[in-house]
């Protein structure tokens, strides 16, 4: 096993080397991929991008702190069993993001920073063990995250630049690396840490293996796409059509040998259960590895993550009710933009016209076409999906429309050039904007802001379910006056600064599927027109129109347009939040305490 992992590895060195000699333009792709993926990755630090972010470090965190506290098996299990819902492998990736930090903590006689984290409370988000943690520590270990996020962003582009290549020749390589660089979708989950990234690497790893094993009929190729497959899946869960991926290519081959091999029937192309077996033990073997608490418990938290919390998000509304068409093109516009949505959608059809010409040169066009279909049926099945579920889709999406650009080209170079060169000079400037827009978000100009003005012993009261959905210093004091813990007596009566971010404005608008109530509404409201003592003094971001959000209506097709012009629009709750939703008023209180403020939340 060892010997064909080292023969694998040097495989994939030689084959970088060659690809980097025979193309002089790949090594400025890549470097560009590495600008444009970590350009201000840094962004929110030492708070977090998402939740997911969040969720994904403390999982890591708490095994540390509980075996550095105690030792013993024991401890470590119930470190990795403490989780929001068993993650997987994303474990292994943030506990070793987080080894130098901890490595440090050690030498320099600080083991209590993670001894002392225990099982972290949930109140407010788990804010209490984020604010006692030294700053230092959110710091470095978020650094070494998103780093290592990047890493693996960088990685798809160049496995999409192999797969182009293999499927066509090098332009086609070149073209598919560039249009997956500038999907400003992929950019937006390259800034975060988190399993989708890691995941799509995997994929891409296993699917480019794949078309090599339908190609040559390497058994090698074979087993590694299935042991990765494997990996990419223990990343995330929505990687499992993967698994149809990997039977359609041994079809493919089936039927490569069956064509072309005048004394070997279907039946024999078709029976090769040393391939099926062994591809399926090490996909199976690579699942189980994966989850950190199948190791240290057994198969039941595996089952209730798949079963408990994977096949009910099918089920699960997380945004408004809407046809499933709107959340594709939602998803799709905010992702692409306007003008390579519109050449994708045309090269995917091309690509599928493609077939009917049926030879060996269209297996690559049809493993890919069958990819991106499953994935698709996939999310169909959703109540709502977001921007980094289609993630798996946007380099299929780049590979198709890359190869149909090439046989444009061919048809009518006269007209293919200056299309391709509009295409991607306006996907430049979509992505370009897009981008930079990460160097001045909201929530990182409030928090700024508060540092500067703030002075110490300051209170500041935020009406967020997570101190991740605010612009929260990280030493200041802070009251979390949402649910129950409004009535908390720790909770100071009248603090100096009020905080209102665009998902509290949500209250003033008509219809919104999440945020209602009239007394909620009335007090914002209130609040933004200085009724108890408290006035604007500074605000970061666009003010949405009389401070009511301006959200697509669910269902309209033509207020989606604006999604795919302006690349930082609002998304529907869990992942990033892009400028759009980042709208951040910071209030001051102007003069006595008001009797009459009494937050209803």
């Amino acid at each position: 096993m060892l010997g064909a992992g080292r023969q694998l590895v040097g495989r994939v060195k030689r084959q970088v080397r060659d690809d980097l000699g025979a193309d002089p333009y790949l090594l400025y792709i890549l470097v560009g991929a590495a600008l444009l993926t970590s350009f201000w990755f840094w962004h929110r630090i030492p708070n977090f991008a998402t939740r997911d972010e969040k969720s994904r470090l403390l999982d890591a965190m708490v095994p540390y702190g509980t075996t550095l506290a105690d030792p013993s098996f024991e401890s470590l299990q119930a470190g990795v069993e403490w989780s929001r819902v068993p993650f997987g492998a994303t474990l292994y990736l943030f506990g070793l993001a987080m080894l130098p930090v901890v490595i440090v903590a050690l030498l320099t006689g600080q083991s209590e920073i993670f001894a002392a984290v225990g099982f972290p409370s949930w109140e407010f988000g788990h804010y209490p063990v984020w604010h006692e943690t030294p700053r230092w520590v959110w710091t470095w270990s978020l650094v070494f995250v998103r780093l290592f996020n990047a890493a693996f962003a960088v990685g798809s582009v160049y496995l999409t630049y192999r797969l182009g290549t293999a499927m066509g020749d090098r332009t086609t390589g070149r073209l598919s690396a560039i249009l997956l660089t500038l999907t400003f979708g992929f950019l937006t989950i390259a800034h975060e840490g988190g399993e989708d990234m890691p995941a799509l690497f995997f994929s891409l790893l296993t699917l480019y293996l794949l078309y090599v094993f339908v190609k040559t009929g390497d058994d090698a190729s074979f087993f590694a796409a299935s042991a990765f497959g494997g990996v990419a899946i223990a990343f995330k869960l929505t990687a499992a059509p993967i698994i149809a991926v990997i039977g359609v290519a041994y079809l493919f081959r089936a039927d490569l040998v069956w064509a072309y091999d005048d004394d070997t029937s279907l039946l024999a192309a078709l029976f090769a259960p040393r391939l099926l077996v062994g591809g399926a033990a090490l996909g199976l073997i690579a699942i189980l590895l994966g989850f950190p608490t199948f190791l240290v418990a057994g198969f039941d938290p595996l089952l209730e993550r798949v079963f408990g919390g994977s096949m009910s998000r099918m089920s699960h509304p997380t945004g408004p009710d809407a046809p499933v068409w709107w959340w594709f093109l939602r998803g799709y516009f905010s992702a692409l933009g306007l003008p390579l949505f519109a050449a994708a959608l045309g090269g995917v059809l091309a690509s599928v016209a493609r077939l009917r010409r049926w030879r060996s040169e269209v297996y690559g066009t049809a493993l890919v076409l069958f990819t991106l279909a499953v994935y698709l049926a996939l999310f169909s099945q959703w109540h709502d999906f977001r921007v980094h579920h289609l993630l798996p889709t946007f380099p299929l999406i780049a590979l198709l429309l890359a190869r149909s650009l090439g046989e444009f080209h061919e048809w009518s170079p006269s007209i293919a050039r200056p299309a391709v060169a509009l295409l991607l000079v306006t996907t430049t400037i979509y992505a370009g904007v897009g981008t930079l827009g990460f160097a001045s978000m909201p929530r990182d100009e409030a928090t700024a802001w508060l540092n500067e003005n703030a002075e110490e012993g300051d209170t500041m009261e935020v009406y967020r379910r997570d101190f991740q959905d605010a612009a929260i210093p990280h030493g200041m004091n802070i009251n979390h006056a949402f649910g129950e813990e409004g009535d908390d007596e720790r909770l100071v009566r009248c603090p100096r600064y009020i905080q209102l971010g665009y998902r509290d404005l949500l209250y003033l608008k008509e219809g919104s599927y999440y945020r209602n109530g009239e007394a909620q509404a009335e007090y914002v409201r209130g609040l933004l027109e200085g009724q108890y003592n408290y006035e604007i003094v500074a605000e970061f971001g666009e003010r949405p129109p009389n401070f009511v959000p301006q959200r697509a209506t669910p269902g309209s097709f033509t207020e989606l347009l604006r999604y795919g012009v302006v690349p930082q629009t609002d998304q529907f709750a869990d992942e990033q939040e892009l400028a759009a939703n980042q709208y951040t008023v910071i209030l001051e209180r102007t003069g006595e305490c008001s009797a009459r403020r009494n937050p209803p939340f």
